[in-house]
């Protein structure tokens, strides 16, 4: 996109919204790279005032700057519907405790036992495939994998499957996509919520009965429940309940997402899908990990990271482009463009799977770095490994060989083909 800005300026300032909304939706690349050049923090006018973070210097001191850029403005979506949460938090009791006891029991020794179950999950998805050679991804493994985990480790299988997605999408659009509060959205979220915490209940009742003859079982809703804090600490039922629904909110949508547009962008790059499945053939999980987190700062699972300005601040203070953002504005946080910043990184547009970690920020940065970081370094690259190694892997024809969110915030079809082995009759 050029000229963005050109259009922009010559908008009624009742219609600047809808010109900055029309052009993240139609071409959100090409107006980052115009706003990182000529106004890289682009402020909107009253009464809605957003602004949007383009640099990587920029987005950085927005996420560490969390007493002034807050994420207080998740509660009005989360307390509702998971009851008061970490995220919604900022520098608080509940934040410093919650986060500190889930990390504990989400250990970053678990990562073998991650891997494996991941691996198996995935094989036993592909598996139920029978031998077909076009399958949409989303439905038969980039969601399904990550669900199926939430069962397994976490120790949180749900009713069934299709009752697990819905409850994660439903929690996942409110709190992280639903900017202008549509009441349809709120309250599926809210009702998936209710939901939850109703089957959460009988389920911890039930589990601690199976700890009682069975100490040893180890999934996270068990290790939880066997800490057993005191009444001070305030760790009780209700806040294992609010975590626990914090795992699934946070893990399906975001790992299936993570999973086909990372697939996306190998499948459109035929030298570094060659060189991503050879890895992926030898096990070498580690290149594998480097070409998909790669991949995915072309395409990343979210654009921006939202944050409130409670204080009037100068952003960028001492630079060019130093901005007074008044408190009330809705920061767009923008880590897609960030992750394509020349200041920051050598050569963005190049496809290079040496890439240093820092130059990439696909969980955040600062005091929200997400909880689940440690999981989906490992859970990621190890569904799309699987992939990778069915032969002949390719996009299938037509239409259904391309990424399709309809119209909404997550991926939902995206079929590929491969050379299934001949069924024996």
């Amino acid at each position: 996109m050029t000229g963005f800005l050109d259009q922009y300026d010559g908008a009624a300032d009742a219609d600047k919204l809808k010109v900055l909304f029309g052009a993240i939706r139609s071409d959100p690349d090409g107006l980052f790279a115009e706003l990182r050049a000529r106004r890289p923090i682009l402020l909107t006018p009253p009464p809605q005032v957003f602004a949007v973070v383009t640099r990587m210097r920029d987005v950085r001191e927005v996420l560490s700057q969390w007493t002034v850029f807050t994420v207080r403005h998740y509660a009005r979506a989360m307390d509702p519907s998971v009851g008061p949460f970490m995220l919604a938090r900022d520098d608080t009791e509940i934040n410093q405790r919650d986060k500190s006891i889930m990390l504990t029991v989400m250990a970053r020794a678990d990562a073998p036992t991650v891997r494996d179950v991941v691996a198996r999950l995935t094989r036993r998805a592909l598996d139920a495939l029978g031998g077909q050679d076009t399958f949409e991804v989303v439905e038969a493994v980039s969601r399904r994998v990550p669900i199926e985990f939430c069962g397994t480790h976490f120790g949180f299988p749900g009713p069934d499957r299709q009752t697990m997605a819905r409850w994660s999408r439903a929690t996942q659009h409110d709190m992280f996509y639903n900017l202008f509060a549509d009441p349809a959205i709120h309250d599926a979220n809210v009702q998936a919520g209710t939901e939850m915490r109703a089957y959460l209940k009988r389920l911890i009742s039930q589990r601690h009965r199976q700890l009682a003859g069975n100490p040893a079982l180890d999934d996270t809703l068990s290790r939880l429940l066997k800490l057993s804090p005191p009444p001070s600490i305030g760790f009780d039922r209700e806040r294992i309940v609010s975590n626990v629904m914090g795992l699934l909110v946070g893990m399906v949508e975001t790992t299936s997402a993570a999973v086909v547009q990372a697939l996306d962008q190998l499948l459109a790059r035929p030298n570094e899908l060659q060189a991503a499945t050879e890895a992926a053939l030898a096990d070498d999980d580690a290149t594998v990990a480097a070409y998909v987190w790669e991949a995915l700062r072309f395409f990343p699972i979210n654009a921006f990271a939202g944050r409130v300005c409670v204080a009037p601040y100068t952003l960028a203070g001492g630079s060019d482009h130093a901005t007074e953002v008044p408190a009330g504005a809705f920061m767009l946080v923008a880590g897609r463009s960030a992750m394509r910043d020349e200041r920051a990184i050598a050569d963005p547009e190049t496809f290079r799977a040496d890439r240093p970690s820092h130059h990439t920020i696909h969980f955040g940065h600062g005091p929200h770095t997400c909880l689940g970081s440690q999981i989906n370094l490992v859970q990621v690259p190890e569904i799309v490994k699987h992939l990778l190694r069915l032969p002949g892997l390719r996009r299938a024809d037509g239409p259904a060989g391309e990424l399709d969110f309809q119209g909404g915030p997550f991926p939902e079809r995206f079929s590929v083909g491969y050379a299934a082995p001949a069924v024996a009759c």
